[in-house]
């Protein structure tokens, strides 16, 4: 279960739960209404807005992709999005342990090590694809990793290291993120 707030401009950045966007930007979110937004058809309600900010319990009935899309495309931008996961439904036992190459622990006989966490997933889609997800989890690496990227062995080295997180940065279940994402 997640929560956004997202706001762009020239250099396209997100404001606080209020909406505000600062001065020489424009908000992609009004808190109202998804004007602007694409809701998967057949997502029966599990998109939606709740106290200004964008809501999803990840229980879409959609069939096929279930993400939320901007209806207009974006490039060379800046993007500032205010996040939370508000509850973790779940435990997930075969999270692996990440290290800043990217590449996950093993133990001495080379068997991937392992940990359980509370888990809830979700993420900004950027290039209209999954690989370029920037993800939203409770992962022990932390949120801001770039997972089809970072999981791609046919990219170099210093790209898979670049798109993981150097530092669990995230905050509690329940308490607010930001993420300011450079695409260019």
């Amino acid at each position: 279960m997640i929560a956004l707030v997202l706001v762009l401009g020239p250099n396209f950045l997100t404001s606080d739960a209020q909406n505000a966007a600062p001065a020489g930007f424009v908000s992609i979110f009004d808190g109202k209404s998804f004007s602007g937004w694409k809701v998967p058809e057949g997502d029966n309600g599990h998109w939606k807005i709740a106290n200004g900010v964008i809501d999803y319990d990840a229980e879409s009935e959609a069939k096929g992709d279930k993400s939320l899309w901007t209806v207009k495309e974006y490039g060379d931008f800046v993007v500032r999005v205010d996040w939370r996961i508000k509850a973790t439904p779940y435990k997930n036992p075969n999270v692996p342990i990440i290290l800043p190459t990217g590449d996950h622990k093993l133990d001495e006989n080379g068997k991937e090590i392992q940990t359980v966490v509370p888990d809830s997933d979700s993420g900004i889609l950027l290039r209209g694809q999954p690989k370029s997800q920037v993800n939203i989890w409770c992962w022990p690496v932390g949120s801001g990793e770039v997972y089809g990227y970072r999981m791609d062995k046919n990219m170099p080295a210093e790209v898979r290291a670049g798109v993981t997180p150097k530092l669990l940065a995230d905050k509690n279940i329940g308490e607010w993120n930001t993420y300011e994402i450079t695409m260019q």
